[in-house]
């Protein structure tokens, strides 16, 4: 029962962006796949094309020889072509069903078109736009948000090569590089490839670093990371605390249980969901012999060659903004 549910549920979610008229056919096959203008796909994979453009597909076998199918697509009531291969192209954008069934059988291969005004698609790399072909300087305790957006700034289903063994296919994901060096990035979006070279150096460990993020309504959900070793006698054995002032709350005390290694910088990990705006916090653990909080009774964190150190409160000050989607971590309100 539950999986019938499931697919009665993804039924009705494709089909308020999918046009489904004109045919119904199971995917019957997980061994046979299309080539669309030269990409390999399999079942639900998406192509992504501009308006008036034509599409190519060939049905191919397991070992890659073509065969001769029936293929068709959802705007059409009939059968675009029969054979070897069948071009077609769209003059509306739009999410478009393509199928291509086996001619003398039942299997049936199914993926999506997606028809946009241009197929000038932009890198970008924490919100801000990266040219093909450039190089892009970081280092191994910088957090990364990478995505491909169209001309309307939507992120799009892309297979992301980062040059260090990490590949995977998304439409946004973060990561850090871990180990200084020259890494040969690929973002591939259908039949476009976006190339570029990230140059990676070791960090010092900022005090602060945004691991994890994204946005629900118009609350944040990061995920941070304060550098253990800002703390005086700092003690992995001890509990951390962060107190903090969050936009629309008071100063509150935070366990922070958790320590991750970042480019060979341990952080304590500490998550919240919050608005936008400005944030004064410090991270804490109790003096030795100490087995209450209490803010005299602390080795309070210090480290002034951050830039989110403030000399005047002896506190950090950060801002959290959302730009073009993406969460911004700053150490200024600009």
């Amino acid at each position: 029962m539950k999986k019938i549910m499931f697919f009665l549920f993804s039924v009705m979610i494709l089909s308020s962006c999918v046009d489904y008229s004109g045919f119904d056919e199971p995917d019957t096959s997980s061994d046979y796949f299309l080539k669309a203008n030269g990409t390999k796909m399999v079942s639900g994979d998406t192509i992504y094309i501009a308006i008036n453009t034509v599409a190519s597909f060939e049905m191919l076998t397991p070992q890659g020889a073509k065969v001769e199918a029936v293929f068709r697509s959802s705007n059409l009531n009939s059968s675009f072509g029969t054979g070897l291969k069948a071009d077609i192209s769209y003059s509306s954008t739009g999410i478009y069903k393509v199928s291509a069934s086996l001619i003398g059988s039942d299997k049936t291969i199914s993926v999506y078109v997606s028809v946009q005004k241009s197929t000038d698609y932009t890198l970008k790399i924490n919100g801000n736009s990266i040219a093909a072909g450039s190089t892009f300087k970081t280092t191994t305790t910088q957090s990364l948000k990478f995505k491909v957006v169209d001309v309307d700034n939507k992120a799009l289903t892309t297979t992301f090569d980062f040059g260090n063994g990490t590949k995977i296919k998304t439409d946004s994901v973060s990561l850090y590089y871990d180990k200084a060096g020259t890494y040969n990035l690929t973002a591939t979006t259908g039949s476009k490839t976006i190339k570029l070279t990230v140059e990676v150096t070791k960090g010092s460990g900022d005090a602060i670093v945004l691991i994890s993020s994204s946005i629900s309504g118009n609350n944040i959900n990061a995920t941070f990371g304060f550098k253990c070793s800002a703390i005086p006698n700092f003690s992995a054995a001890k509990s951390a605390y962060v107190a903090g002032e969050l936009p629309n709350a008071s100063w509150s005390k935070y366990d922070l249980p958790e320590v991750v290694s970042i480019g060979g910088v341990d952080y304590f990990k500490w998550s919240i969901t919050t608005p936008p705006g400005k944030f004064r916090l410090s991270w804490i653990q109790l003096k030795d012999g100490k087995t209450a909080f209490n803010y005299d009774d602390c080795n309070w964190s210090y480290d002034a060659s951050s830039a989110f150190w403030n000399t005047k409160d002896y506190l950090y000050y950060f801002y959290l903004r959302i730009e073009n989607n993406s969460v911004i971590l700053s150490p200024n309100a600009n």
